[in-house]
């Protein structure tokens, strides 16, 4: 008997083999299945499932970002949070016929049931006051918040403009280097006035649109930040650790301060935001 689920209409009919392919692939990772079943008893944050699944923030937007992508959840705006849910009645049949399936052929898994249970305990998390404001929230992290932090915290602010509030952080703060400063100054960009900071002063009191860390060592010694919309990781050497002469340190800096600049201007350009004066929201 063909399922009840898999009833045929207008958007069955336009189904192509790249829809289906794209499903597949979404579905083809097992912890993607457990993440969309988590969605069955409602809403979720990035923040939720990294207390959920206890797996790096930046993993988990990647595999969301996959689900999404191809149609099997959604991503909604709640003040300033993003919330992840399935994706409503307007959706393809396909999709709608697929998540139905799921549901109903994992019903006894006690995997599932486990990760239910998390899912309890974690929705019970108080979130973070939101401030109220249009801006974007940016967060960028390191190790030491003495060179990569601090030249992508003054490169957003001045490649973002007023769409972004921009901030950095280590998660053992060290003193900004002469070097950090003087390369940034050849670029026509003053950040005497930026200070290190420990990254404690912003977990659980302050709410960030982004997080993105620019070092495994940040990457892995903060797992959770409560408070966080979307959480990238874009690793790159640490210009503190260059050996020799002067001025071949110096290259050193150069070196990681475009390539940040690069990632930064990618970014920027993928989401469609205008440099310097952007206003387009990232999404």
């Amino acid at each position: 008997m063909e399922d009840k689920f898999l009833e045929s209409d207008k958007n069955m009919n336009e189904l192509k083999v790249d829809d289906i392919c794209s499903i597949a692939r979404a579905i083809s990772e097992p912890i993607r299945v457990r993440m969309l079943m988590c969605l069955k008893g409602g809403p979720l944050t990035l923040h939720h499932f990294t207390e959920i699944f206890k797996m790096a923030p930046s993993t988990l937007s990647k595999h969301l970002h996959i689900l999404e992508s191809a149609g099997l959840l959604v991503a909604v705006r709640h003040g300033r949070w993003r919330l992840y849910q399935w994706p409503g009645q307007n959706s393809e049949q396909t999709v709608r016929a697929l998540l139905a399936w799921l549901g109903q052929a994992s019903i006894q898994d006690s995997l599932l049931e486990a990760d239910a249970a998390r899912r309890a305990v974690a929705v019970q998390s108080t979130p973070v006051p939101v401030p109220a404001n249009d801006t974007s929230r940016v967060l960028f992290l390191c190790s030491g918040n003495s060179c990569r932090s601090q030249m992508a915290e003054a490169l957003l602010r001045k490649r973002g403009g007023a769409a972004f509030e921009v901030c950095s952080a280590g998660v053992a703060p060290q003193e900004i280097p002469p070097l950090t400063v003087t390369v940034m100054d050849e670029i026509g960009i003053d950040i005497r006035g930026q200070k290190s900071k420990n990254v404690m002063e912003y977990i659980g009191i302050t709410y960030f649109d982004y997080l993105i860390t620019v070092c495994p060592v940040a990457e892995q010694q903060t797992p959770v930040f409560p408070g966080v919309s979307r959480r990238l990781h874009w690793p790159v050497p640490d210009p503190a650790e260059a050996e020799g002469p002067e001025e071949e340190k110096k290259q050193v800096f150069m070196q990681v301060r475009d390539m940040l600049d690069e990632k930064i201007q990618n970014w920027l350009k993928q989401a469609g935001l205008r440099q310097e004066t952007g206003k387009k929201e990232l999404l």
